[in-house]
């Protein structure tokens, strides 16, 4: 039996599935671990965990699904984006991976805005933030010049999950495009940028396309993980491309709400456009010659997460805080959250703005703030689905996807805020997926990517329809909503003075 496989490495765990070449799922396992958090502004991971929960949820899988490593023809990846892993001559990690919830890089991406303004519109079609891979390489070589000297291969997150199953370095189009330092228009690395920034270019290993072929599993993975040396291992994709593919978003005019630990409202693009005022992302598709264009936002289920765990600390299931916060109106009866937990990057560049409940009562209970949270997360992504409106981007029909889409509620409220009907997908790990198919295109199994979605992707019949009571009032709150942060923007710069560190 010849199967396929999708690794997402995720910001909270890494998820394997296996899959055979008709789409037949035969398992999904996952291993979770932490966000460091060593002070305000930082955010990492060890890139040796990610690899030793990598090797237990592959070997989780390959027994679930009653085969053996040599069944699996081809591996796909996806993963985190934007996160700097910097690897030594001897291919270990120099630090911890500086993952994209990281803000400590503020005055380097202020630096790059100001030098290379030029790229900036002519090349990178992006802005400059904290937590992209050149703001932190940039970072490492200002305030720790010993670990830059030492670094020589800097990748992104899910290319160091392929690096370890095949002992090959390298990179591709759709994540390095979100790492600042690469020509979205041309899908090359900005040899401009990085000249001008005084960077050592031999650190940026050769791109390539996501569907093209890396290499096969090395003996020592082999060994570790239950995969047979003759498996070949494809670039793959950053989970926002993964995602899309897994959804089947190859074309105009479908969006996609992910919500996983951050959201993004994306869509894809027949053509490279560009927002001139900087707000949204442009970044390369997974299939080769296309892009697409997001709104990224920092804090999506992270959110929930945070005030599940370290809030209330309530151990029940999240479907119980659901079905509780369904009770509760639309609006939550006058609590509003603005979910900048991490600072923001879209519908707004500020690494310094922070997360606020507005409208606290006596009355309030924690299934308002469960319910208000979600909203609060869906009133930031309408922001950036107001802004593709602006560009004139077809808007057809919404895809939910993520964590998010798991939960009914969370569904309504997509439906109600945004004002569309929200549809799913059959599958329950669109990344995967996607990296799935990417795998399949790899060795010819498909004939394209699209044909790999078509044949794989199944959308569920039933959708969620907006209420439209729900959607007048959520529209009269989005001008509260955007005001909010409008009206304490400027404080957070004088709350968190000489707490940055």
């Amino acid at each position: 039996m010849s199967c396929l496989a999708g690794i997402d490495l995720g910001t909270s765990s890494v998820k394997v599935m296996l899959m055979r070449e008709d789409g037949t799922p035969l398992a999904i396992s996952h291993a979770e671990y932490d966000v460091q958090k060593p002070a305000i502004d930082r955010a990492e991971q060890e890139p040796e965990l990610w690899w030793t929960q990598t090797v237990k949820a592959v070997r989780e899988a390959i027994a679930r699904a009653g085969i053996r490593g040599e069944d699996i023809s081809c591996i796909g990846l996806s993963g985190q984006m934007h996160g700097l892993v910097a690897l030594d001559k001897a291919g270990n990690p120099v630090c911890p991976a500086i993952i994209w919830m990281d803000q400590r890089s503020l005055q380097e991406a202020k630096r790059i805005a100001e030098r290379a303004s030029d790229f900036i519109g002519e090349e990178l079609l992006n802005q400059p933030s904290s937590g992209m891979l050149v703001c932190s390489l940039l970072w490492l070589k200002t305030n720790h010049p010993e670990l830059y000297e030492k670094t020589a291969a800097v990748m992104l997150p899910k290319d160091y999950i392929r690096y370890r199953l095949t002992g090959e370095i390298g990179v591709e189009v759709s994540d390095a495009s979100a790492s600042l330092a690469f020509s979205v228009k041309h899908r090359q690395w900005c040899s401009g940028l990085i000249e001008r920034l005084d960077l050592n270019s031999a650190l940026f290993p050769t791109v390539s396309e996501s569907a093209e072929i890396a290499g096969t599993v090395c003996a020592t993975a082999a060994a570790e993980t239950g995969l047979s040396v003759k498996t070949r291992v494809v670039f793959g994709a950053g989970d926002a491309a993964a995602q899309l593919i897994g959804n089947g978003i190859v074309k105009e005019g479908v969006v996609s709400c992910n919500i996983g630990t951050s959201a993004q409202i994306a869509v894809s693009l027949d053509s490279l456009i560009y927002d001139e005022k900087k707000q949204l992302q442009t970044w390369c598709h997974g299939i080769a010659g296309r892009w697409y264009m997001q709104g990224g936002a920092l804090t999506g289920g992270f959110a929930l997460k945070w005030l599940k765990k370290q809030i209330l600390r309530d151990e029940r299931a999240y479907s119980v805080l659901d079905s509780e916060a369904e009770r509760i109106g639309a609006g939550a009866e006058g609590l509003l959250f603005l979910p900048y937990l991490s600072g923001e990057r879209t519908p707004v560049l500020d690494p310094l703005a922070r997360g606020i409940y507005f409208g606290l009562s006596a009355k309030h209970t924690q299934a308002h703030l469960v319910r208000a949270t979600m909203e609060g997360v869906i009133h930031n992504l309408q922001e950036c689905a107001l802004m593709l409106e602006r560009l004139g981007v077809k808007k057809e029909k919404i895809i939910s996807s993520g964590g998010a889409a798991k939960g009914r509620l969370w569904r309504q409220i997509q439906a109600d805020i945004l004002g569309m009907p929200v549809y799913t997908t059959k599958s329950e790990e669109q990344a995967c997926l996607g990296a799935a198919i990417l795998a399949g295109t790899g060795i010819g199994i498909y004939r394209s990517v699209e044909e790999g979605c078509s044949t794989l992707v199944k959308e569920d019949s039933a959708c969620i329809e907006p209420i439209a009571a729900h959607t007048a009032l959520y529209r009269e709150r989005q001008d509260l909503f955007r005001r909010l942060y409008a009206q304490t923007k400027d404080l957070f710069p004088r709350l968190f003075a000489g707490t940055i560190q």
